[in-house]
């Protein structure tokens, strides 16, 4: 049993060698008014933007409308990009979303959209906004695009400052909120801090078969000793007693 228990450790310990790495991500939460009217929910932190490892050169963006609330809607979303990298190079592909808004158009170039008094920005989501709500992206809806293109692109390459260039800021991302209050104003918000996240690792498909393996070598070597044991037991010899048999006495 000893052997038994010694391999299921080496296979295990093996599996758990091959986990799949825990993948990076990084979250900006949008919960500043640097400009104009703020949204009108008392929880500030109205927006959020997550950026994920998924694969290597992938990097999945996430978008979410966390407490926009009455007619509020996104018009424009300016994000960052690592200096050394070319943001013309990024390709951006629809993953999934809430439904009911207009996928925005994507434009991209190195520090060139600016954000009302804030810097340079790298890439520019533009929504639809001269329509009724069916089509805006508003309170409580979301996206996730898969973005690719350039070699080795992880998400710390778009947790970068905005090109300096105004009197306010400069910021991780920043959006421009329409329709606040009596749907009159519009305002800017932005995320000036960002929070680095570090999922759990997951076990990759390698580790998940090891460690069945481990198991399932465990169990059947298990039935073996305790079968052998039983045989073993089954087999042993009768003790005999070394005293002289008694004879019947003749009549």
């Amino acid at each position: 049993m000893l052997y038994v228990k010694k391999l299921a450790l080496l296979v295990a310990g093996i599996a758990i060698f091959h986990f799949g790495t825990a993948a990076s991500e990084y979250q900006y939460l949008f919960d500043q008014a640097f400009s104009g009217a703020a949204p009108a929910a008392s929880n500030s932190v109205w927006m959020g933007a997550d950026f994920r490892d998924i694969s290597a050169g992938t990097v999945q963006l996430t978008v979410s409308n966390l407490n926009l609330t009455g007619a509020e809607n996104v018009d424009q979303l300016y994000l960052n990009l690592n200096p050394a990298l070319d943001p013309t190079k990024l390709q951006f592909t629809f993953v999934s979303g809430s439904g009911g808004f207009d996928l925005p158009s994507i434009m991209e170039g190195t520090n060139a959209f600016k954000a009302d008094g804030d810097g340079e920005y790298d890439i520019l989501f533009n929504f639809t906004h001269n329509s009724n709500s069916q089509h805006q992206f508003t309170q409580g809806e979301y996206f996730t695009f898969d973005i690719t293109g350039i070699t080795g692109l992880t998400a710390a390459d778009f947790a970068y400052l905005s090109f300096p260039d105004g009197g306010v800021g400069p910021f991780y991302a920043a959006a421009h909120i329409q329709r606040i209050g009596s749907a009159s104003l519009s305002g800017w918000i932005s995320a000036d801090m960002v929070t680095p996240i570090t999922p759990i690792p997951e076990p990759s498909a390698a580790a998940i078969i090891a460690i069945a393996l481990s198991l399932y070598i465990a169990v059947r070597l298990g039935k073996r000793a305790s079968k052998s044991c039983a045989e073993v037991r089954r087999l042993r010899p009768i003790p005999v007693s070394s005293r002289p048999c008694r004879r019947g006495r003749g009549r």
